[in-house]
């Protein structure tokens, strides 16, 4: 096996546990992990949670065991578990930050998304590095979502806006052009079909969590959580419709997640 095949380099490692830090920073989020509380709101809310964050967990970790789950029978490429660890530490990023949003409202949610995307940006970095591509436009998105999200924690920043606009940006980029994304971010290694369909697919989950906030901001936590898993499931059964098979996955797994996020949304609208 090749040395990037490994389950987890000891700088990925390092890389992981910053984030985990990052997102026990707030002292109120991390055990609401560990508990299914009465009502349908905050059992949700905690039950995608803990899907999302374990899920997230298990593929950042072993990625391309993660890969051979979801049906794919070839040896996955050097970018292939890059795109798949990215899209692992997005799921992370989502359920802290409805958790966030549950215990302290969409401020405290818009600071986890933020501060958690700085981290998961972070942990990837190992991984991004060896594609070839220039560290500077990961180190100014690294800063500015490190920055929005410790003004925003602090109260410096009231509004959800600047955020909205940046997870929209980033969203939109890997969502509907992952290719020129993928081009223009000038990595050296080539991005493979199912690279570039799991790079859309992160930007889908990471517009379901832009959507969260926004929404909960204005109509409160539980439309926002059920809109945002509404786009969730959405993303899913797109990425089982149009990617899954095209690139070398069943799609059975993807409507499975699809299924599960709607069966979320349905019951909060209940």
């Amino acid at each position: 096996r090749r040395p990037w095949a490994r389950p987890v380099h000891p700088d990925n490692m390092l890389s992981l546990l910053a984030l985990t830090a990052a997102l026990a920073s707030r002292s109120a989020v991390t055990p609401s992990y560990l508990r299914l509380r009465g009502g349908d709101v905050d059992t949700v809310t905690n039950g995608m949670a803990l899907l999302q964050v374990a899920s997230g967990t298990f593929a950042f970790m072993a990625p391309e065991r993660n890969i051979e789950m979801y049906g794919y029978d070839k040896e996955p490429t050097k970018v292939e578990v890059a795109m798949m660890r990215y899209l692992a530490v997005g799921q992370v990023v989502l359920g802290a930050t409805s958790v966030a949003g549950l215990e302290g409202g969409s401020k405290a949610a818009q600071a986890m998304s933020l501060s958690g995307g700085a981290a998961s940006l972070l942990a990837c970095a190992p991984v991004f590095e060896a594609l070839g591509g220039p560290k500077e436009p990961l180190a100014a998105w690294i800063a500015a979502l490190a920055v929005l999200g410790k003004a925003t924690r602090a109260g410096k920043v009231k509004s959800v806006v600047p955020g909205t606009v940046l997870g929209g940006i980033a969203a939109a980029q890997a969502l509907v052009a992952p290719d020129k994304t993928w081009e223009a971010y000038k990595n050296k290694l080539p991005a493979t079909e199912m690279a570039l369909a799991l790079f859309s697919l992160a930007g889908g989950n990471l517009l379901a969590n832009t959507a969260y906030v926004a929404v909960a901001d204005k109509q409160g936590h539980k439309k926002g959580l059920c809109a945002g898993l509404a786009l969730l499931a959405a993303n899913c059964v797109k990425f089982a419709v149009l990617d899954a098979t095209r690139v070398g996955f069943k799609p059975a797994g993807a409507f499975v997640w699809g299924a599960i996020t709607a069966a979320g949304a349905l019951a909060l609208k209940a």
